[in-house]
């Protein structure tokens, strides 16, 4: 055929060229730029062109020509053709195109895995109306080649290509309850088939009580398969549960809705000591006990008389006190049922005994709260040798106390070693009213405030931004969750670990900066304050309120 000895073949090698686009990409409209890209174009005949559109009509890719023919005399019908190349990694699912022209001809499009053996998808007579005439057509899923052919007398234009990917996800069951169990029971597992077609999905759980045995499935280019996934519930807290498993990636989704129940056990307390009486001096070990095996808390009815400490008694004073057993529970075991029994005190010759409360760092020693631990005789305690209003470091102390009774006819004042302990103190950390939502070379102030007015540390889940002075400065956009905490020393505890997670974006513009700000400048600035110290923002960098950049 004399068209197709005009052939011109044109197979691109532009794999090393910088910036190269790759064949024609999935679920994308062919364009201008496509047909320009060797690499998307690898063949076409001579009469092949791209046409822009006219007043927004008839563009698209052309094919052929119109021939000029007299009486039987001229150009023989053209026969023209082009190859285009789709992308190399995917499954192909259908092809959906427009097209008009080609009088007296045909058009034709083909597919093909490998550029050689050709299948016929579509072939029709041409036609000469201005409205399009709309295809759709499935592909084989190893298409990586379409062919667009016209014969005729007048060009065919063939508009709105979209070759688009196979992709499919799906679950044998979109509910699963798990029932009930017990706390620390075993897991409970369940196992659900997950169908997928081409897709690499992530899998997810929307509550802690519930996890999947696999955190990724699917695989591109792989067709109808089917995965295992096994659900687990574990029963390591009591309550009703319920979440979501969700598997998602290349733009699909499915959720299986889950749920179930984690009971407590119930548990017994036995208390079989008889208290009736006892003298002041008494020591008692109470001794009620759990069938859990938990311990056991005791609870007085007057704290003046005789509280518990350790399941040991400890008597203030005669009197009458009842005396509460419970066991309040746990994750594992609900709370039992209390038994309270009423225990007589009486007096006993005076024996001095002193008890002192610890007392927090911070407090002074006025605050201590030191009792007559045997309540038989009445009086003052008062601190010997040291200063009521001395403030001591957390640790142990051995100091002196002296009793003063209130009758000194009947009893000598007496001098008596107790010891102290003084507890770290809580410190807290407090960081509300934060701005994370960042950008690249914006400093913002942070608002994390310690107790104790030490200075706080900070650790960092990616290295995206730095802290320091008092100002949040960001340096690489991504997302970081920054950690806010205390240590603790010698007279204060650690703090609870306080976190914000930051989102940070590219600055809008490279940031210029000059040493020296004017006025205007200095006016319509941001302005920070920082240790008392108020600063300048201008530009993504910082200047004293005379102008001069200090960063």
């Amino acid at each position: 055929m004399k068209q197709m000895n005009r052939i011109v073949s044109v197979i691109a090698a532009l794999v090393l060229a910088v910036g190269a686009h790759a064949q024609l990409a999935w679920d994308t409209e062919f364009s201008q730029s496509d047909y320009n890209n060797a690499l998307t174009v690898i063949s076409k005949t001579e009469n092949v062109s791209w046409s822009n559109p006219t007043l927004g009509l008839f563009g698209g890719l052309k094919i052929g020509k119109t021939v000029l023919n007299v009486l039987g005399f001229g150009e023989d019908p053209f026969e023209d053709e082009c190859v285009i190349a789709l992308s190399q990694v995917g499954v192909a699912e259908k092809l959906t195109f427009s097209w008009q022209g080609a009088s007296s001809g045909t058009i034709s499009v083909y597919q093909s895995p490998d550029h050689n053996n050709w299948s016929l998808l579509v072939s029709k007579n041409g036609n000469t109306i201005s409205a399009d005439t709309d295809e759709d057509v499935n592909l084989a899923t190893n298409t990586r080649y379409l062919k667009f052919a016209a014969t005729g007398k007048t060009a065919a234009a063939f508009r709105k290509i979209k070759v688009t990917e196979l992709k499919s996800l799906s679950v044998g069951t979109d509910e699963w309850p798990f029932g009930s169990a017990m706390v620390d029971d075993a897991d409970g597992v369940k196992n659900v088939n997950v169908m997928w077609t081409n897709v690499v999905a992530e899998v997810s759980s929307t509550d802690p009580h519930f996890s999947a045995s696999l955190s990724m499935i699917g695989q591109k280019n792989l067709i109808n398969q089917t995965t295992q996934l096994s659900i687990v519930y574990s029963h390591r807290e009591a309550g009703k549960h319920s979440g979501e498993i969700v598997i998602a990636g290349e733009g699909r989704e499915v959720r299986i809705a889950v749920s179930g129940e984690t009971k407590k056990f119930d548990q017994t307390l036995t208390w079989l000591q008889e208290l009736g009486e006892c003298i002041a001096t008494d020591q008692l070990t109470l001794n009620a006990f759990t069938s859990s095996g938990l311990e056991v808390v005791y609870e007085s009815s007057d704290t003046t008389i005789a509280y518990v400490a350790n399941s040991a008694l400890q008597i203030v004073r005669a009197g009458e006190v009842t005396l509460t057993a419970t066991q309040p529970g746990n994750y594992k075991f609900n709370a039992a049922q209390q038994i309270a029994k009423t225990l007589t005190i009486r007096k006993a010759d005076p024996m001095i005994g002193v008890h002192v409360d610890d007392l927090t760092y911070g407090q002074a020693l006025s605050e201590a709260v030191l009792t007559e631990t045997l309540g038989q005789v009445e009086g003052t305690l008062s601190w010997v040798d040291v200063d009521a209003s001395t403030v001591l470091d957390a640790g142990d102390y051995a100091l002196s106390v002296l009793f003063t009774p209130a009758n000194e006819g009947i009893y000598n004042t007496r001098v008596m070693p107790v010891a102290l302990h003084v507890n770290k103190a809580v410190q807290v950390i407090t960081w509300e009213d934060q701005q994370t939502e960042l950008t690249v070379g914006q400093p913002v102030q942070t608002t994390a405030v310690l107790s104790s007015n030490m200075p706080i540390t900070y650790a960092f889940t990616e290295c995206l931004l730095r802290i320091e002075n008092g100002l949040i400065v960001p340096e690489n956009e991504g997302e970081v969750t920054v950690i806010a905490y205390h240590p603790g020393n010698n007279n204060y505890l650690p703090t609870t670990v306080i976190m914000n997670t930051f989102h940070i974006q590219a600055a809008p513009q490279v940031a210029t900066y000059v040493e020296q700000l004017t006025p205007e400048q200095i006016r319509d600035a941001q302005k920070y304050m920082h240790a008392g110290q108020v600063y300048v923002y201008y530009n993504g960098s910082l200047y004293n309120t005379e102008g001069k950049r200090v960063q």
